[in-house]
């Protein structure tokens, strides 16, 4: 959410409703199985990544891929969006997400939920949340914290096996520092998710609302591109949304190929979502 609405909804926070299903999406019968458990901060993280992989399921070598910050679910239609096509994607990461989540209304779909929190308005718990069709091989939940509302901003990573390959994918889904006239809290962030990232040697996925609205976070992203060979991925026409003239949501990969990419301009959240089908290298 960009900054004006942002304040907006820092000061009313309290009549912040739980979002309901749309109706098109609100279909019982599907199964819903739990991720692995959770490493919270940094050192736990470090040491699940050493643990022998376990890949009880694996993602194709070719998925589809959505990133979107929902806006807390205050339009109740915004699960449609993920429902417009004949599957939902493999990877679904979703910021300002909440739970307990609709997903177990989706038919016919197995899904894992990897949810890590943020802020809480009330009753209503939101965070990221990443949801996939494999099982993750692990789940680390970092946080941090606004410089002026001290308020929690979080990080979800993930790490899935492919079909048919040895290599691991593993995914971030980052919801950034917002508040303040710096980079420090910004900056910050992006250096303990450095720390996950120089761990991975395989296939990345860092993607999210990264609040780049002025040249000095672009800049600051850019570095971290070039020190972990990221690729972002183009959007025609870009329809991301933008602050100050610069968009806020990102796609960044490694050894992963972009077959396609459009942004979702639907009006049901503050933010466009952006789907991108990606195929192993």
């Amino acid at each position: 959410m960009f900054l004006g609405r942002r304040f907006f909804y820092f000061f009313l926070f309290a009549g912040l409703p739980l979002a309901t299903l749309g109706s098109n999406a609100a279909v019982s019968g599907s199964v819903k199985v739990k991720a692995p458990s959770v490493s919270y901060g940094m050192a736990s993280c470090q040491i699940a990544m050493a643990r022998p992989v376990n890949q009880p399921s694996s993602l194709p070598s070719a998925f589809q891929l959505v990133t979107w910050n929902i806006e807390k679910g205050n339009d109740p239609r915004w699960l449609e969006d993920l429902t417009v096509y004949q599957s939902p994607p493999e990877l679904m990461l979703l910021q300002e997400a909440y739970t307990p989540s609709p997903f177990e209304h989706l038919m016919g779909t197995v899904l894992h939920e990897s949810f890590a929190k943020g802020y809480r308005a009330g009753h209503l718990q939101t965070g990221v949340l990443s949801v996939s069709s494999a099982t993750p091989q692990l789940h680390c939940a970092l946080t941090a914290y606004e410089p002026w509302l001290s308020t929690p901003k979080a990080t979800s990573v993930t790490r899935y096996g492919f079909a048919k390959s040895e290599q691991t994918l593993l995914v971030v889904n980052a919801h950034m520092v917002n508040f303040e006239w710096g980079v420090t809290g910004f900056s910050d962030q992006w250096a303990q998710i450095e720390q996950v990232l120089q761990r991975h040697e395989g296939p990345l996925i860092v993607a999210g609302d990264f609040n780049t609205w002025s040249p000095r976070r672009l800049e600051l992203l850019e570095g971290v591109k070039a020190r972990h060979k990221l690729n972002s991925v183009s959007f025609t026409p870009d329809r991301r949304t933008t602050f100050f003239g610069s968009p806020l949501d990102h796609v960044l990969v490694r050894q992963l190929t972009a077959t396609h990419s459009h942004v979702l301009a639907s009006g049901k959240s503050d933010h466009n979502s952006l789907w991108v089908n990606l195929r192993l290298k």
